[in-house]
């Protein structure tokens, strides 16, 4: 049996939530909290598996309540349930230890099946939370994508630049290529200055503006 604590700041929804996941044999909501704050004292006092915590509550918000639990209970793992749909909230619970990731909005069977996959040792992102991110990340390299034209660019250039925004390291562009990887190096140096960007994501955004992939 999954044991899982509810941590949102509206009541009627944390019982809502309590009699869908009980409904199923698998799960049993062992405590509830109103906010970080008591989310943190009930971990003390009792054992979870998992915890479905909302982000914006009141005290402790959810991103700190995250990076406490993330350093004292390690084991316990964390589904964010949010209206949060932007890609900022999204990365920073990620990245402070968040196994899972939902919008309010989802199907209740999202939740359920999220926390099985979650207590599997994987992640779950909600379709309708990938489907923002990836709209969100495209707007982001068109925008990006109009600093410069692809006609400054040499045919090898644009070459090495479709195969970076796939994903290939650069040994592997060097030997599909049949260059070295230190000319693949600079290729990448003269991409980054010619288009006038930062970093190998922000090829990658102007890739994918460019239709390069």
């Amino acid at each position: 049996m999954i044991r899982v604590i509810l941590a949102d700041d509206h009541e009627i929804l944390r019982a809502g939530l309590k009699g869908l996941l009980e409904r199923d044999e698998d799960f049993k909501v062992v405590a509830q909290a109103r906010d970080g704050q008591e989310l943190l004292e009930k971990l003390k006092e009792l054992k979870a598996d998992c915890i479905v915590m909302d982000l914006a509550m009141p005290h402790m918000d959810g991103l700190t309540a995250l990076k406490e639990i993330h350093q004292k209970f390690p084991k316990i793992r964390v589904l964010v349930l949010t209206m949060q749909k932007d890609a900022d909230h999204f990365k920073h619970a990620m990245a402070l230890g968040a196994s899972g990731y939902i919008l309010k909005d989802s199907a209740f069977d999202q939740l359920a099946l999220g926390l099985k996959i979650i207590m599997q040792g994987k992640d779950f992102i909600s379709p309708d939370v990938s489907n923002l991110i990836a709209e969100q990340y495209v707007r982001s390299a068109e925008q990006e994508g109009e600093a410069a034209s692809l006609e400054i660019l040499t045919p090898r250039e644009k070459e090495v630049l479709r195969r970076i925004a796939q994903g290939q390291a650069n040994k592997n562009i060097a030997t599909a290529l049949k260059i070295s990887v230190r000319t693949v190096e600079v290729h990448r140096s003269h991409l980054i200055q010619k288009l006038k960007l930062k970093t190998t994501a922000s090829l990658v955004k102007y890739a994918i503006a460019k239709g390069l992939v």
